[in-house]
């Protein structure tokens, strides 16, 4: 038996079986699940299965009722916290998000540096402007100019990536179109190949040589 995707709470004769949104719980086969109380009024042991997902390897419990409802407990104070990160995630990285190829109106209303980095600020920021050499902490989505297709994304992991901006850790078009922001500002930039991989193809072709590339980019913050 395998329960999964769900928050799932079921009882047998009393006794709690629980499978959390992020785990499955599973019997094993090697003993039924209980239906009943025996006869001290506790519930059977049960030889249960917890993986991950469908791939992840298996590792057996074996859990009297007391036990198996600290661990229920438990799991259900993870389930009922992570729903609330997930969907924290979805709208911080929703503004980043595009399906398709680009359409003209899409790259148009962008200013130009001298370099010939383009950029566009959908929200300003209210912070400090950070300066070369000091570590910031940005969020991106990253995708292809010439169809739209995504390569990479912070916002899908949750996790921003920190650097020293201005020291060539990251990309050219990188450290000059984040240079000029501030801390919460949300912009767009559209960096030529020379300011990105310039000749290389990246990824094993996921980014092809002489790709211009479009980032949605966000200054978390700055870090010490």
């Amino acid at each position: 038996m395998d329960f999964r995707g769900s928050t799932l709470f079921i009882l047998f004769g009393g006794c709690i079986l629980f499978a959390s949104p992020s785990f499955a719980f599973i019997n094993s086969g090697k003993l039924p699940l209980p239906k009943s109380r025996d006869a001290s009024g506790s519930c059977s042991k049960t030889t249960m299965s917890l993986r991950k997902d469908a791939d992840g390897d298996a590792i057996s419990w074996s859990l009297d009722r007391r036990s198996f409802s600290k661990a229920a407990l438990g799991a259900a104070a993870l389930s009922f916290s992570n729903p609330n990160a997930a969907v924290a995630k979805e709208k911080a990285g929703a503004w980043a998000k595009h399906d398709g190829p680009f359409s003209p109106e899409e790259l148009s209303g962008f200013s130009s540096t001298p370099s010939g980095l383009q950029f566009k600020d959908v929200e300003e920021g209210t912070g400090p402007v950070p300066v070369p050499g000091q570590k910031i902490k940005a969020h991106y989505a990253g995708y292809l100019q010439s169809n739209g297709k995504k390569f990479d994304a912070s916002y899908d992991r949750g996790q921003p990536l920190a650097f020293k901006v201005g020291t060539g850790q990251v990309i050219k078009g990188w450290d000059e179109g984040l240079l000029s922001m501030k801390v919460g500002g949300k912009r767009i930039l559209v960096i030529p190949s020379d300011l990105a991989y310039g000749k290389r193809s990246v990824g094993g072709g996921l980014i092809p040589a002489d790709s211009v590339l479009v980032f949605y980019v966000e200054l978390v913050t700055l870090a010490a």
